[in-house]
């Protein structure tokens, strides 16, 4: 919560040799460049960052994001461990990876790229509106650059215009087309993938045309939580649909979808458990 500009800020980083947790919210730079042999835990939250990048930053293990309303370039030079990344927004983050810029057109196989892949990151965290196609197909284009992932936590957003990069509101329509005819998404077939986490459910159409997705490709997956929060709707008549389509869902592992009803959980909670290096996957519930 201090006014400080870009260069100051990103020298700060820098000459702090010994930092090893580092938490900027509220901050006032609209870029955030970091740059840390030491760095192993970085937040940056409730600011209006614009351009955030990791340019250098060898120890890094954990990156936590919270930067709703506005566009963000997102950019991950050097990282060579890291290992923990959310929230990776469809709606406002333009991503980038080295020296190419991630977006929905982008083909398997060029998505297969050593340069356009983390193979380090192991937990990831998603938020995306499954209601806009555009979206859905940015949310396919963000995990093929993660192939080892083994836990995945989405986060099923309404349509917001004032945190929305785009124009494009939700048609009404299914996207079960782009499902069936999506290529390969390498992250969800691998065998690694053994948890998924669907935040905010609301028990909509696309949400199980994606979970549909998931059963069919999922090769290795044991847990998958539902997660419906508390006031989001007529809560009992959601539980009991949402529950009978879970079942109808077939995966090819034999599990079961778990379906939970959670209370919302505070935003300070969220930012403090984020760079709480006991929790081992600070977007857990």
């Amino acid at each position: 919560m201090v006014v400080i500009s870009d260069e100051v800020l990103e020298h700060l980083i820098t000459a702090c040799t010994a930092l090893e947790t580092l938490k900027l919210t509220g901050i006032t730079p609209k870029r955030v460049h970091l740059r840390s042999r030491s760095l192993q835990c970085a937040l940056v939250g409730l600011s209006r960052v614009e351009d955030f990048a990791v340019v250098d930053a060898p120890l890094l293990e954990r990156l936590v994001l919270y930067l709703p309303g506005t566009a963000v370039r997102v950019k991950i030079g050097y990282a060579a461990n890291l290992r923990v990344l959310g929230h990776l927004d469809t709606r406002v983050h333009r991503l980038q990876i080295r020296d190419i810029v991630i977006h929905s057109g982008l083909q398997p196989n060029t998505m297969a790229s050593a340069s356009a892949v983390i193979p380090s990151v192991k937990i990831l965290a998603v938020t995306v509106n499954f209601g806009v196609l555009w979206e859905v197909k940015m949310l396919a284009s963000f995990l093929r650059c993660f192939p080892n992932i083994v836990t995945l936590h989405i986060e099923s957003a309404l349509h917001n215009p004032s945190v929305s990069a785009s124009a494009i509101e939700p048609s009404g329509e299914h996207h079960a087309k782009f499902w069936q005819e999506v290529g390969p998404v390498e992250c969800l077939r691998s065998h690694l993938l053994g948890k998924m986490v669907i935040h905010k459910f609301r028990g909509d159409q696309n949400e199980f045309e994606f979970l549909k997705f998931v059963a069919t490709n999922a090769q290795g997956l044991q847990s998958l939580h539902v997660v419906l929060q508390e006031g989001n709707t007529s809560l009992a008549d959601k539980v009991n649909e949402a529950k009978g389509k879970l079942q109808d869902l077939r995966f090819q592992t034999g599990i079961s979808g778990v379906l939970l009803v959670l209370p919302k959980e505070g935003i300070l909670s969220t930012l403090q458990k984020a760079t709480d290096l006991s929790f081992d996957d600070p977007f857990r519930f």
